[in-house]
């Protein structure tokens, strides 16, 4: 069987996710490709959308908490919002490219690619089953809006979330969020410690800032530094961001004491080998963080869909989640000192967050393909 995956670079996660599902598919003997959602419409389009979007990001994270907020309010499983509207402007060409590609399925782990189905669908433009990856541990804006033949959300409570906001309960199936299929608790740090080029006899915690390396990075790294045994190594991840990799540089010249990067693919492998992870709540890397039974420190979250995913960590003690830097580097300093602080995060790692998630996103859209065909 063949399968269109539709993703949009706001931010690495929606990608991740994206060649997750590709991954699983891949490996079960079917066809898959990614495809940027809005670049097949126009990829002027695509560049405008995520270039201002990682500009209000990194630059003004507050005004984006403000326009998430607002989100809630013009979304509606009554009537179709502006940002719908927007969004599905030429989908007639996504729907001449699903039709020329000729799949048995579309899935789209972004909710403008949802947005754009939901048109061809509802336009009689393609056939094809269609399904919808919810990437947060939130119910989030638009995907009321949205009429896939089915959303996988992160967790069982989410379904009643989303049905609440106007979806239909018999299309919503809980799966978890996809990562990688190979991902899988450690059970060997040291041989981790080593995979990552990093001494296994000594204590690692990697802070990571997102793909964009953002957040107030300069500031914890400090925190750390100062508060925490010396021998324990801080590897800090700037993704793309080469002005913070110099100014982090500048706090520390000792590689064993801090070491420095910048973009690191895959990021799972670095995080397998850390004792405690540090970054901020993003879906996807605290999700491979969470698969790979690693304790999750989530800091500095944007507000919006990230502060919401704090909260559900928060609530579920999935992870642990300070507000400032001083509380940052006590709760690490207490992390490592009582291994037991750990073990309560790790157990509901394993409760409510599946290790198959893209997996079994594959085989149910393989099956349910399988069966319309029959």
């Amino acid at each position: 069987m063949k399968f269109l995956i539709l993703s949009l670079g706001t931010g690495g996660g929606h990608n991740t996710a994206a060649n997750a599902v590709k991954q699983a598919l891949i490996e079960r003997g079917d066809e898959a490709q990614v495809f940027d959602c809005l670049a097949i419409v126009s990829p002027f389009r695509s560049r405008l959308v995520c270039g201002t979007y990682l500009g209000i990001v990194r630059y003004t994270p507050k005004l984006f908490g403000v326009i998430y907020s607002l989100s809630f309010r013009v979304a509606s499983h009554r009537r179709k919002s502006v940002v719908y509207a927007v969004n599905v402007q030429n989908a007639g060409r996504l729907a001449d490219f699903i039709n020329k590609e000729k799949p048995d399925g579309v899935i789209t782990t972004h909710i403008f690619g949802a947005q754009q189905l939901t048109y061809v669908k509802r336009h009689n433009l393609t056939d094809v089953w269609m399904g919808g990856v919810v990437t947060d541990y939130d119910v989030q804006p638009f995907w009321n809006e949205t009429e896939l033949d089915t959303v996988f959300v992160p967790e069982e409570s989410f379904i009643d979330g989303y049905a609440e906001k106007g979806m239909r309960r018999d299309t919503i199936v809980a799966t978890g969020i996809p990562v990688d299929p190979s991902l899988s608790e450690v059970t060997d740090k040291r041989q981790a410690k080593l995979d990552a080029g990093l001494d296994p006899d000594q204590r690692c915690v990697v802070i990571a800032g997102g793909s964009m390396g953002a957040g107030h990075m300069p500031g914890a790294v400090a925190a750390l530094l100062r508060d925490l045994p010396r021998d324990v190594r801080i590897v800090a991840v700037c993704g793309s961001n080469q002005r913070l990799m110099r100014r982090l540089s500048r706090l520390c010249r000792d590689p064993r004491r801090l070491q420095v990067m910048g973009f690191v693919k895959p990021l799972h492998r670095l995080i397998r080998a850390a004792d405690i992870v540090i970054s901020k709540p993003g879906g996807l890397t605290s999700t491979e963080t969470f698969v790979q039974r690693v304790p999750l420190v989530a800091v500095h979250p944007i507000e919006g869909v990230e502060s919401n995913n704090a909260e559900y960590m928060a609530r579920n003690s999935l992870a642990a989640c300070p507000e400032t830097n001083e509380e940052l580097s006590a709760t690490v300093n207490r992390m490592l000192d009582d291994p037991s602080v750990s073990e309560t995060m790790l157990q509901n790692q394993r409760r409510l967050i599946p290790k198959n998630a893209s997996r079994h996103i594959a085989d149910y859209a393989a099956q349910i393909v399988s069966n319309r065909r029959a």
